[in-house]
Protein backbone atom coordinates (compact mmCIF):
# COMPACT_ATOMS: atom_id res chain seq x y z
CA UNK A 1 0.00 0.00 0.00
CA UNK A 2 1.73 3.29 -1.17
CA UNK A 3 1.58 6.27 1.17
CA UNK A 4 -0.73 9.16 0.38
CA UNK A 5 2.02 11.60 -0.46
CA UNK A 6 2.90 9.15 -3.28
CA UNK A 7 -0.72 8.94 -4.04
CA UNK A 8 -0.23 12.84 -4.85
CA UNK A 9 3.41 12.47 -6.21
CA UNK A 10 2.14 9.68 -9.01
CA UNK A 11 -1.12 11.58 -10.02
CA UNK A 12 0.55 14.61 -10.32
CA UNK A 13 0.47 16.33 -14.06
CA UNK A 14 1.38 19.26 -15.83
CA UNK A 15 -0.83 21.83 -16.29
CA UNK A 16 0.15 23.06 -19.57
CA UNK A 17 0.81 19.54 -20.85
CA UNK A 18 -1.48 17.82 -23.11
CA UNK A 19 -3.86 15.10 -21.73
CA UNK A 20 -2.26 11.68 -22.51
CA UNK A 21 -3.80 8.36 -23.00
CA UNK A 22 -5.37 6.79 -20.31
CA UNK A 23 -3.23 3.29 -19.83
CA UNK A 24 -5.31 0.23 -18.52
CA UNK A 25 -5.04 -0.10 -14.85
CA UNK A 26 -1.56 -1.12 -13.34
CA UNK A 27 -0.71 -2.01 -10.04
CA UNK A 28 -0.32 1.42 -8.75
CA UNK A 29 -3.66 2.67 -10.04
CA UNK A 30 -5.06 -0.25 -7.81
CA UNK A 31 -3.30 0.88 -4.95
CA UNK A 32 -4.04 4.29 -5.52
CA UNK A 33 -7.87 3.52 -5.77
CA UNK A 34 -7.20 1.64 -2.78
CA UNK A 35 -5.74 3.96 -1.17
CA UNK A 36 -8.72 6.53 -1.42
CA UNK A 37 -11.22 4.33 -1.16
CA UNK A 38 -9.50 3.70 2.14
CA UNK A 39 -9.55 7.28 3.12
CA UNK A 40 -13.31 7.54 2.09
CA UNK A 41 -13.95 4.75 4.39
CA UNK A 42 -12.37 6.48 6.98
CA UNK A 43 -14.55 9.61 6.47
CA UNK A 44 -17.39 7.50 6.97
CA UNK A 45 -16.61 5.74 9.90
CA UNK A 46 -15.67 9.04 11.41
CA UNK A 47 -19.14 10.40 10.94
CA UNK A 48 -20.83 7.17 12.24
CA UNK A 49 -18.68 7.38 15.71
CA UNK A 50 -19.88 11.17 15.95
CA UNK A 51 -23.30 10.16 15.69
CA UNK A 52 -23.12 7.90 18.24
CA UNK A 53 -20.94 10.25 21.09
CA UNK A 54 -23.29 12.89 20.26
CA UNK A 55 -26.47 11.97 19.06
CA UNK A 56 -27.40 15.49 19.31
CA UNK A 57 -24.77 16.84 16.98
CA UNK A 58 -24.42 13.28 15.10
CA UNK A 59 -26.29 14.34 11.81
CA UNK A 60 -24.34 17.97 11.66
CA UNK A 61 -20.45 15.71 11.36
CA UNK A 62 -22.39 13.07 9.40
CA UNK A 63 -23.62 14.90 6.71
CA UNK A 64 -19.90 17.16 6.45
CA UNK A 65 -18.17 14.19 6.21
CA UNK A 66 -20.13 12.08 3.84
CA UNK A 67 -19.87 15.45 1.65
CA UNK A 68 -16.05 15.55 2.00
CA UNK A 69 -16.06 11.77 1.07
CA UNK A 70 -18.61 12.24 -1.91
CA UNK A 71 -16.19 15.55 -3.48
CA UNK A 72 -13.52 12.94 -3.54
CA UNK A 73 -15.70 10.46 -5.85
CA UNK A 74 -16.57 13.18 -8.51
CA UNK A 75 -12.74 14.42 -8.56
CA UNK A 76 -10.04 12.25 -6.84
CA UNK A 77 -7.04 14.87 -8.08
CA UNK A 78 -4.22 15.34 -5.85
CA UNK A 79 -5.42 19.10 -5.06
CA UNK A 80 -9.05 17.95 -4.13
CA UNK A 81 -7.60 14.99 -1.62
CA UNK A 82 -4.89 17.91 -0.70
CA UNK A 83 -7.92 20.10 0.10
CA UNK A 84 -10.10 17.43 1.87
CA UNK A 85 -7.38 17.30 4.64
CA UNK A 86 -8.23 21.00 5.45
CA UNK A 87 -11.92 20.64 5.18
CA UNK A 88 -11.90 17.74 7.85
CA UNK A 89 -9.68 19.70 9.89
CA UNK A 90 -12.18 22.37 10.06
CA UNK A 91 -15.43 20.18 10.44
CA UNK A 92 -13.50 18.09 13.34
CA UNK A 93 -12.66 21.17 15.42
CA UNK A 94 -16.14 22.95 14.85
CA UNK A 95 -17.85 19.45 15.95
CA UNK A 96 -15.55 19.57 19.06
CA UNK A 97 -16.19 22.49 19.84
CA UNK A 98 -19.82 22.15 19.72
CA UNK A 99 -19.86 18.66 21.98
CA UNK A 100 -17.79 20.06 24.37
CA UNK A 101 -20.41 23.08 24.99
CA UNK A 102 -23.33 20.95 24.57
CA UNK A 103 -21.45 18.64 27.74
CA UNK A 104 -21.14 21.97 29.51
CA UNK A 105 -24.62 22.65 29.26
CA UNK A 106 -25.56 19.60 30.22
CA UNK A 107 -23.45 19.57 33.68
CA UNK A 108 -24.63 22.72 34.18
CA UNK A 109 -28.06 21.97 34.27
CA UNK A 110 -27.24 19.22 36.54
CA UNK A 111 -25.50 22.03 38.41
CA UNK A 112 -27.98 24.30 38.65
CA UNK A 113 -30.80 21.68 39.92
CA UNK A 114 -28.94 20.39 42.88
CA UNK A 115 -28.06 24.05 44.10
CA UNK A 116 -32.04 24.67 43.94
CA UNK A 117 -33.01 21.67 45.94
CA UNK A 118 -29.55 22.42 48.30
CA UNK A 119 -31.10 26.44 48.89
CA UNK A 120 -34.70 24.73 49.25
CA UNK A 121 -33.86 22.16 51.93
CA UNK A 122 -32.01 24.49 53.75
CA UNK A 123 -34.10 26.91 54.11
CA UNK A 124 -37.01 24.37 54.96
CA UNK A 125 -34.43 22.56 57.40
CA UNK A 126 -34.32 26.32 59.30
CA UNK A 127 -37.60 26.61 59.50
CA UNK A 128 -38.31 22.69 61.03
CA UNK A 129 -36.20 22.04 63.46
CA UNK A 130 -37.46 18.05 63.82
CA UNK A 131 -35.99 17.73 60.85
CA UNK A 132 -33.06 20.02 60.81
CA UNK A 133 -30.10 17.63 61.14
CA UNK A 134 -31.41 14.86 58.54
CA UNK A 135 -32.43 18.29 55.77
CA UNK A 136 -28.73 19.61 56.61
CA UNK A 137 -26.89 16.40 55.64
CA UNK A 138 -28.59 15.67 52.25
CA UNK A 139 -27.74 19.72 51.57
CA UNK A 140 -24.04 19.26 52.65
CA UNK A 141 -24.21 16.04 49.78
CA UNK A 142 -26.59 17.85 47.41
CA UNK A 143 -23.84 20.32 47.75
CA UNK A 144 -20.87 17.73 47.07
CA UNK A 145 -22.22 16.46 44.14
CA UNK A 146 -22.81 19.81 42.37
CA UNK A 147 -19.13 20.26 42.56
CA UNK A 148 -18.47 17.26 40.65
CA UNK A 149 -16.68 17.73 37.41
CA UNK A 150 -17.96 14.24 35.97
CA UNK A 151 -21.61 14.05 34.76
CA UNK A 152 -21.83 10.38 35.09
CA UNK A 153 -20.45 10.88 39.13
CA UNK A 154 -23.33 13.55 38.90
CA UNK A 155 -25.76 10.92 37.88
CA UNK A 156 -24.74 8.32 40.12
CA UNK A 157 -24.92 10.39 43.18
CA UNK A 158 -28.24 11.41 42.64
CA UNK A 159 -29.38 7.79 41.95
CA UNK A 160 -27.69 6.82 45.56
CA UNK A 161 -29.14 9.87 47.28
CA UNK A 162 -33.11 9.28 45.61
CA UNK A 163 -33.88 7.77 48.43
CA UNK A 164 -32.95 9.70 50.97
CA UNK A 165 -34.53 13.03 49.23
CA UNK A 166 -37.77 10.89 49.20
CA UNK A 167 -37.56 9.87 52.67
CA UNK A 168 -37.15 13.51 53.76
CA UNK A 169 -39.99 14.93 51.15
CA UNK A 170 -41.97 12.56 52.95
CA UNK A 171 -41.34 14.01 56.18
CA UNK A 172 -41.55 17.27 55.58
CA UNK A 173 -44.75 16.56 53.78
CA UNK A 174 -46.38 15.28 57.15
CA UNK A 175 -44.97 18.02 58.96
CA UNK A 176 -45.22 21.10 56.79
CA UNK A 177 -47.57 21.38 53.57
CA UNK A 178 -46.36 24.67 52.33
CA UNK A 179 -42.36 23.40 52.54
CA UNK A 180 -43.58 20.53 50.37
CA UNK A 181 -45.17 22.69 48.02
CA UNK A 182 -42.41 24.72 47.29
CA UNK A 183 -39.76 21.86 46.81
CA UNK A 184 -41.95 20.30 44.74
CA UNK A 185 -42.89 23.02 42.62
CA UNK A 186 -38.89 23.86 41.56
CA UNK A 187 -37.99 19.87 41.21
CA UNK A 188 -41.39 19.83 38.82
CA UNK A 189 -39.43 22.78 37.00
CA UNK A 190 -36.48 20.99 36.87
CA UNK A 191 -38.14 17.84 35.30
CA UNK A 192 -39.75 20.16 32.87
CA UNK A 193 -36.38 21.69 31.50
CA UNK A 194 -35.08 17.93 31.31
CA UNK A 195 -38.02 16.57 29.16
CA UNK A 196 -37.50 19.41 27.28
CA UNK A 197 -33.83 18.85 27.15
CA UNK A 198 -34.36 14.91 25.53
CA UNK A 199 -36.81 15.55 23.39
CA UNK A 200 -34.79 18.14 21.49
CA UNK A 201 -32.41 15.30 21.55
CA UNK A 202 -34.75 13.34 19.35
CA UNK A 203 -35.19 16.46 16.88
CA UNK A 204 -33.28 17.19 13.69
CA UNK A 205 -32.55 20.81 13.95
CA UNK A 206 -32.83 21.40 10.36
CA UNK A 207 -36.43 20.20 9.80
CA UNK A 208 -37.73 20.06 12.87
CA UNK A 209 -38.75 16.20 12.49
CA UNK A 210 -37.62 13.10 14.08
CA UNK A 211 -33.84 12.60 13.90
CA UNK A 212 -32.07 9.49 13.54
CA UNK A 213 -32.28 8.34 17.40
CA UNK A 214 -36.05 9.19 17.81
CA UNK A 215 -36.83 7.41 14.83
CA UNK A 216 -34.98 4.39 15.95
CA UNK A 217 -37.05 4.91 19.12
CA UNK A 218 -40.43 4.98 18.06
CA UNK A 219 -39.43 1.55 15.51
CA UNK A 220 -38.39 -0.39 18.44
CA UNK A 221 -42.07 0.48 19.83
CA UNK A 222 -44.06 0.02 16.88
CA UNK A 223 -42.45 -3.47 16.68
CA UNK A 224 -42.49 -4.28 20.63
CA UNK A 225 -46.30 -2.84 20.35
CA UNK A 226 -46.99 -6.43 17.54
CA UNK A 227 -49.67 -3.68 15.51
CA UNK A 228 -49.71 -4.02 11.67
CA UNK A 229 -47.25 -1.08 10.68
CA UNK A 230 -45.39 -0.07 7.20
CA UNK A 231 -42.14 1.53 7.11
CA UNK A 232 -41.78 4.31 3.81
CA UNK A 233 -38.14 4.80 2.76
CA UNK A 234 -38.07 8.48 0.59
CA UNK A 235 -34.56 9.96 -1.42
CA UNK A 236 -34.13 12.84 -3.00
CA UNK A 237 -32.82 12.65 -6.26
CA UNK A 238 -30.11 14.76 -7.84
CA UNK A 239 -30.20 16.31 -4.51
CA UNK A 240 -26.00 16.61 -4.60
CA UNK A 241 -25.97 18.24 -7.69
CA UNK A 242 -28.48 20.68 -6.60
CA UNK A 243 -25.78 21.56 -3.51
CA UNK A 244 -22.69 21.70 -5.39
CA UNK A 245 -24.11 24.17 -7.85
CA UNK A 246 -26.06 26.36 -5.77
CA UNK A 247 -24.39 25.92 -2.37
CA UNK A 248 -25.18 24.48 0.91
CA UNK A 249 -27.73 27.20 2.30
CA UNK A 250 -29.90 26.42 -1.05
CA UNK A 251 -29.13 22.73 -0.29
CA UNK A 252 -30.62 22.92 3.31
CA UNK A 253 -33.47 25.46 2.34
CA UNK A 254 -34.47 22.39 -0.36
CA UNK A 255 -34.45 20.16 2.66
CA UNK A 256 -36.86 21.95 5.06
CA UNK A 257 -38.97 22.70 2.52
CA UNK A 258 -39.15 18.77 1.32
CA UNK A 259 -39.53 17.85 4.97
CA UNK A 260 -42.75 20.19 5.22
CA UNK A 261 -43.87 19.00 2.41
CA UNK A 262 -43.38 15.36 3.83
CA UNK A 263 -44.84 16.09 7.36
CA UNK A 264 -48.21 16.63 6.03
CA UNK A 265 -48.59 13.65 4.03
CA UNK A 266 -49.26 11.84 7.84
CA UNK A 267 -51.47 11.25 10.46
CA UNK A 268 -50.39 12.44 13.86
CA UNK A 269 -50.15 9.17 15.11
CA UNK A 270 -47.58 8.35 12.85
CA UNK A 271 -44.02 9.22 12.62
CA UNK A 272 -41.88 11.00 10.01
CA UNK A 273 -38.04 11.51 10.39
CA UNK A 274 -35.02 12.74 8.98
CA UNK A 275 -32.87 9.70 8.78
CA UNK A 276 -29.77 11.40 7.43
CA UNK A 277 -28.36 13.94 4.19
CA UNK A 278 -31.06 13.76 2.00
CA UNK A 279 -32.82 10.56 3.36
CA UNK A 280 -36.32 10.21 4.91
CA UNK A 281 -38.22 7.31 6.70
CA UNK A 282 -42.09 7.53 8.06
CA UNK A 283 -43.73 4.57 10.01
CA UNK A 284 -47.54 4.51 8.68
CA UNK A 285 -49.69 2.97 11.31
CA UNK A 286 -52.17 0.44 9.56
CA UNK A 287 -52.12 -2.27 6.99
CA UNK A 288 -50.18 -2.64 3.80
CA UNK A 289 -52.68 -1.40 1.50
CA UNK A 290 -53.02 1.68 3.82
CA UNK A 291 -48.74 2.22 3.86
CA UNK A 292 -49.12 1.89 0.06
CA UNK A 293 -51.86 4.12 -0.49
CA UNK A 294 -49.78 7.06 1.71
CA UNK A 295 -46.52 6.07 -0.37
CA UNK A 296 -48.60 6.98 -3.75
CA UNK A 297 -49.64 10.36 -1.92
CA UNK A 298 -45.51 11.26 -1.16
CA UNK A 299 -44.97 10.46 -4.49
CA UNK A 300 -47.50 12.69 -6.02
CA UNK A 301 -47.67 15.71 -3.62
CA UNK A 302 -44.00 16.08 -2.44
CA UNK A 303 -41.81 15.81 -5.23
CA UNK A 304 -42.23 18.74 -7.98
CA UNK A 305 -40.97 22.73 -8.28
CA UNK A 306 -38.83 24.26 -4.91
CA UNK A 307 -38.43 27.83 -4.88
CA UNK A 308 -35.44 28.73 -2.61
CA UNK A 309 -34.77 32.64 -1.73
CA UNK A 310 -31.32 32.50 -0.39
CA UNK A 311 -29.47 36.27 0.23
CA UNK A 312 -30.90 37.92 -2.67
CA UNK A 313 -30.24 34.89 -5.24
CA UNK A 314 -33.61 33.33 -5.94
CA UNK A 315 -33.47 29.61 -7.67
CA UNK A 316 -35.95 27.55 -8.75
CA UNK A 317 -35.29 23.53 -8.24
CA UNK A 318 -37.00 20.56 -9.62
CA UNK A 319 -36.97 17.76 -7.15
CA UNK A 320 -37.80 14.42 -7.57
CA UNK A 321 -37.76 11.52 -4.80
CA UNK A 322 -37.27 7.50 -4.66
CA UNK A 323 -39.96 6.22 -2.71
CA UNK A 324 -39.93 2.53 -1.55
CA UNK A 325 -42.66 1.61 0.91
CA UNK A 326 -42.24 -1.78 2.94
CA UNK A 327 -44.98 -3.53 5.66
CA UNK A 328 -43.57 -5.33 9.12
CA UNK A 329 -44.28 -9.04 8.25
CA UNK A 330 -45.19 -9.56 12.35
CA UNK A 331 -41.52 -11.63 13.10
CA UNK A 332 -38.42 -9.11 12.06
CA UNK A 333 -37.07 -6.67 13.90
CA UNK A 334 -36.34 -2.75 13.12
CA UNK A 335 -32.92 -2.88 11.71
CA UNK A 336 -34.52 -5.80 9.61
CA UNK A 337 -37.74 -4.00 8.25
CA UNK A 338 -34.74 -0.92 7.43
CA UNK A 339 -33.22 -3.24 5.48
CA UNK A 340 -35.89 -4.47 3.42
CA UNK A 341 -37.62 -1.33 2.77
CA UNK A 342 -33.92 0.64 2.17
CA UNK A 343 -33.40 -1.91 -0.31
CA UNK A 344 -36.95 -1.59 -2.25
CA UNK A 345 -36.06 2.30 -2.35
CA UNK A 346 -33.03 1.56 -4.58
CA UNK A 347 -34.73 -0.83 -6.61
CA UNK A 348 -37.31 2.09 -7.37
CA UNK A 349 -34.30 4.66 -8.11
CA UNK A 350 -32.75 1.84 -10.33
CA UNK A 351 -36.04 1.46 -12.14
CA UNK A 352 -36.51 5.39 -12.45
CA UNK A 353 -32.84 5.33 -13.82
CA UNK A 354 -33.53 2.78 -16.36
CA UNK A 355 -37.14 4.86 -17.65
CA UNK A 356 -34.93 7.93 -17.79
CA UNK A 357 -32.49 6.81 -20.39
CA UNK A 358 -35.16 5.09 -22.72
Amino acid sequence: MISLKKFIDSNSVDSEAVEPVRPEPGPRDQDSASLLFAYQAALAAMGVCGQRAVPVLGDMIHSALARIGESLSRSPSPAVVLDSRVMVEQQLNLWADRAQQNLKESEQTIRDLLLVVFEATESTGIRDEKFTKEIIDLSNRLRTIAGLDSLPLMRRSITENAGALASCVKKMADEGRESVRKLTSEIAEYQTRLVASERRALVDALTGLANRRGFEQQLDLRVQERRPFSLLVADLNGFKMANDRYGHLVGDEILKQFAAKLKVQFLPEDTVARWGGDEFVGIVLGSATEGAVRADRVRHWVPGEYKIAIERQAVSVIVEAAVGTIAWNGIESGPELFARADKEMYRVKQSSRELSRV
